[in-house]
């Protein structure tokens, strides 16, 4: 008795349908791309020898590299928002300001993907940029004519 038999683990080829791991399901060329067709015929989808290059600066973030950026404002604001506490600095207020906009600005982002229609999305967008770039214009205001937003909180927080 084997250790795949005991544990109960089982070959992958019992458990996944090879059809699935094949070149065609992949993306890649082979001869199993043939697509059948009503009336018997068959067609094969043509792969592009040259892929288009990928386009400079920032339009270049592929959308991996983008949520790990969002990933890691959002782990670091776990550690920016205590410290604004902690350490109440003029740079901690600017920093929170930002980290906030960004924050609040993706976010919008996916709410408006998963619920704004299409046709919609384009003045949704430059609404969304409007609001981010006046949060932040409004945060920064704050911060250098007034208490700043640490102190505001803390104010806030000790009224109660």
């Amino acid at each position: 008795m084997t250790l795949t038999e005991t544990r109960g683990f089982r070959r992958i080829s019992h458990t996944i349908n090879p059809a699935y791991v094949s070149s065609s399901f992949l993306g890649g060329p082979s001869s199993k791309t043939m697509v059948p067709m009503a009336g018997g015929a068959t067609i094969q989808p043509i792969f592009p020898e040259n892929h288009p290059q990928p386009s400079t600066g920032l339009a270049a973030l592929a959308n991996s590299d983008h949520w790990k950026i969002e990933r890691i404002v959002a782990l670091a604001m776990l550690a920016v928002i205590p410290g604004s506490f902690v350490c109440d600095s003029v740079f901690m207020n600017y920093l929170l300001a930002a980290s906030l906009a960004i924050h609040a600005h993706w976010g919008m982002d996916a709410v408006l993907i998963d619920y704004c229609p299409r046709n919609a999305l384009p003045l949704a967008n430059i609404i969304r940029y409007a609001l981010t770039l006046m949060a932040f214009v409004g945060l920064c205001y704050f911060n250098y004519n007034d208490m700043g937003v640490t102190k505001a909180l803390k104010a806030l927080w000790s009224m109660y």
